[in-house]
């Protein structure tokens, strides 16, 4: 079950999502600091529990706070709604990954897609990290800004957003056209390998492949590190116009 630590999301969480809780628990001696979570979670009617310093620290082993949050699995955007919606998102700006397979590269990247304004994000459901606690816990609370969704063939999937009328660019270190110098003020998706990069049949989807110039000496990114370079360079062109 999905822990939550962080005092800032899990009164993020209890004030717009109180569905998804299913407990509040609060080391003794924290009452006073934790009032505010107390506080919400008896305004939404949530279960709250104090346990004493040690019978919390044998429960929440590992953890470095005085409060967790106990939350329902993580619920995927459904792929064919969410195909429905285009029509009602002005502009939009997704993104795709091919298999990332580190929940610490996935946090990050549902971090920055939060943070940079991205409309969705969309995971294979095989060989792909799914939303995990670490993932949430590393995502800090961005989880709640974004839309993710899971498909089984992203190939596919990413056909319907071409017929949609998005434009599909993968990121990969063959490209020739620089991303700097690609139009992504329109509808578009950006689209990204995991780990080990991306499959021939992705990046064969794809309308365009574009690159970000690095070091020859050592041209490889990691991928959230490329999804946030990306993701921002989205936002500098809608932004400048």
């Amino acid at each position: 079950m999905p822990l939550l630590t962080n005092k800032n999301s899990i009164l993020e969480v209890i004030k717009e999502h109180p569905g998804q809780v299913r407990k509040l628990w609060i080391e003794q001696g924290s009452e006073r600091i934790l009032d505010e979570c107390i506080r919400e979670a008896k305004t939404h009617g949530i279960q709250f529990r104090v346990l004493a310093k040690d019978a919390f620290s044998n429960k929440f082993k590992g953890v470095k706070s005085h409060i967790c949050l106990e939350r329902d699995e993580f619920t995927y955007t459904d792929p064919d709604y969410l195909l429905q919606t285009l029509t009602s998102i002005e502009n939009p700006f997704f993104c795709a990954f091919d298999g990332v397979q580190d929940p610490q590269n996935l946090g990050n990247i549902i971090r920055s897609a939060a943070c940079l304004g991205a409309n969705a994000l969309i995971i294979p459901k095989d060989r792909a990290c799914a939303i995990t606690d670490t993932v949430t816990q590393i995502a800090r609370g961005a989880i709640e800004h974004i839309t993710i969704t899971r498909v089984t063939n992203l190939s596919r999937y990413l056909d319907e957003l071409k017929k949609a009328g998005l434009f599909c660019y993968c990121l990969d270190e063959g490209g020739k056209e620089p991303l700097w110098k690609t139009d992504l003020k329109g509808p578009t998706c950006l689209v990204f390998g995991g780990e080990e990069g991306l499959r021939r049949l992705t990046k064969e989807t794809c309308d365009a492949i574009v690159q970000i110039p690095t070091s020859p000496a050592f041209p490889s990114l990691n991928v959230a590190t490329c999804f946030a370079l990306s993701a921002y360079e989205v936002r500098r062109q809608r932004n400048t116009g």
